[in-house]
């Protein structure tokens, strides 16, 4: 409160006359961000495709908002923000009537927003990172080339050891999203053929 206080040139008790702390500071915050990237209604053509879009929406969130996703995973207890959770409704909708009881429909949606946010926060810090050494991550690995080479011939890293830049280009955070997303929505569909 304090530095956002000082960002806006006003007395830190003034704020609170519009919000009541920091918690209701970070829903308004995520539901804003959330309400700007509404989901489509009805949305694509079966359970995967909606899924998958509801992920790609949410993923285009956090690379326009590095913050979000240290802030939405920040707590258990999800933010007071409808917003966010119209995603939340959207996919449990696009699975109800296959047969998953409603207890698994909320899980299934919650993995799901866990995942897309777990996944982002490293652009959160990629973002920190990038804006305090003007560095982007490539440049920082080229730094660190040296020091990576000693460490990867570690005979107790017989894997990390055949690390090149084809690893290197599948550790980025797009390509885990990527990669991730599509093994959970495999899992998905396992468990809807076993329901």
């Amino acid at each position: 409160m304090r530095r956002l206080a000082g960002d806006l040139g006003v007395g830190v008790m003034s704020l609170y006359r519009y919000v009541a702390g920091r918690e209701e500071l970070n829903d308004l915050m995520v539901d804003a961000a959330f309400g700007a990237r509404p989901l489509p209604e009805p949305g694509p053509d079966g359970w995967r495709a909606k899924l998958e879009l509801s992920a790609r929406e949410e993923w285009a969130l956090y690379r326009a908002h590095p913050w979000l996703s240290q802030l939405a995973a920040a707590t258990t207890r999800p933010p007071n923000a409808p917003n966010l959770l119209a995603y939340t409704d959207w996919r449990m909708r696009a699975l109800d009537g296959h047969g998953l009881g409603f207890a698994t429909l909320v899980q299934v949606a919650i993995m799901i927003g866990t995942y897309l946010q777990s996944a982002a926060v490293p652009l959160a810090y990629e973002a920190q990172a990038a804006r305090r050494t003007r560095h982007t991550r490539r440049q920082w690995a080229a730094a660190r080339q040296e020091a990576f080479e000693r460490t990867m011939r570690d005979p107790r890293l017989p894997m990390v050891s055949e690390f090149g830049a084809e690893a290197f280009e599948a550790s980025e955070p797009e390509n885990i999203f990527e990669f991730g997303l599509h093994r959970m929505l495999d899992g998905v569909a396992v468990l809807l053929e076993r329901g």
